[in-house]
C-alpha cells in the first residue's frame, strides 16, 4: 500500500515574517507540572509550604481555575497575567500572619497555561 504525505507551505511575500495568533488566555489550564508545584508549595501537606500562604485541605484547584475565568486580567511585567479573585469565606490562610484570606491568585502564561496559584494577593 502507499501512503501519500501531504505537507501545506505558508508562502510570504519576500522579507515577510509570519503573524502571530492571538492566544487565548480565557481559558486557563492546569498542567500537572503546574498542580504539583502548587500542592507542593500552598497546601499544609506540601514539601514546600513552610512560611507560605496555604489553601485549606480539599481545596478544588479546578472549581477556583473556572472561578478565576470570569476575573479580568492583569499583564505583569514579565508578559504573564495575573487574576485576583474574591470569594465569599475564607479560601486559605496567609503565610505571615496565619489570618485566614477571601481571596487568591492565578498567574498564567498568555496562552492561558497556569504557572501558579495562591490564597492572598
Amino acid at each position: 500500500m502507499l501512503r501519500i504525505a501531504l505537507a501545506f507551505f505558508l508562502v510570504l511575500p519576500c522579507g515577510a515574517a509570519p503573524v502571530a495568533q492571538k492566544e487565548d488566555a480565557r481559558v486557563l489550564r492546569l498542567s500537572a507540572r503546574a498542580e504539583k508545584h502548587v500542592r507542593e508549595g500552598h497546601f499544609a501537606s506540601g514539601r514546600r509550604s513552610r512560611g507560605k500562604s496555604l489553601f485549606l485541605p480539599g481545596t478544588d484547584l479546578l472549581e477556583l481555575l473556572k472561578a478565576a475565568e470570569k476575573s479580568k486580567p492583569r499583564r505583569e511585567a514579565n508578559g504573564r497575567y495575573k487574576r485576583v479573585v474574591a470569594v465569599d469565606d475564607a479560601i486559605g490562610s496567609d503565610g505571615r500572619s496565619g489570618k485566614p484570606v477571601k481571596t487568591y491568585v492565578v498567574i498564567a502564561e498568555p496562552g492561558g497555561e497556569v504557572v501558579t496559584m495562591y490564597p492572598g494577593r
